[in-house]
């Protein structure tokens, strides 16, 4: 028997020719794998939305980090004394003390903005604190209990600080 001799029929989808009798049995097979692939195009533009919020989010707080420090070293060159103090025991109890101090916190907040989004600055910001250790490791000395700025203190504390603190 040759091939061509034998003839099978082939499988028919649609019935009539038109198909119209097709799609009308299975209309709601195909509503409801219309509906799944909504909820998964919604899903995935959820999804999407909040990678691209949470990545915007994290450029806005890289950029206030950088001018945080910015501005702080803009602080330090328009005030050496403060950046640099020869005797910070007595500057804290001058009329200058005020200032001084906010001088040292504004440094803080921009270790604490700048650390938070990124790594590697540490050791930047412990050569910045070196310059004031006779305040940090004073009784005047801001307590800084959490965050990478609390650990950052302690740990500048721990091996900076005498036992016997000059102030």
């Amino acid at each position: 028997m040759r091939f061509s001799e034998k003839k099978t029929p082939l499988p028919r989808i649609i019935s009539k020719g038109n198909g119209m009798d097709w799609w009308a049995r299975n209309t709601k097979s195909i509503e409801a794998l219309a509906a799944v692939v909504t909820v998964f195009i919604a899903v995935a533009a959820l999804i999407g939305a909040k990678v691209q919020l949470d990545r915007h989010d994290l450029i806005q707080r890289e950029q206030s980090a950088r001018d945080a420090y910015r501005a702080h070293l803009a602080l330090a060159t328009a005030q050496p004394q403060y950046a640099r103090p020869v005797d910070a025991c007595s500057l804290v109890q001058s009329a200058e003390g005020g200032a001084y101090v906010a001088f040292v916190d504004h440094l803080l907040y921009s270790a604490e903005q700048m650390l938070a989004v990124e790594e590697g600055w540490s050791a930047t910001f412990s050569e910045r604190l070196a310059h004031h250790s006779d305040y940090l490791c004073s009784e005047f000395a801001p307590y800084i209990p959490v965050g990478e700025v609390g650990k950052l203190v302690q740990r500048f504390g721990t091996d900076s600080c005498p036992a016997d603190p000059s102030c």
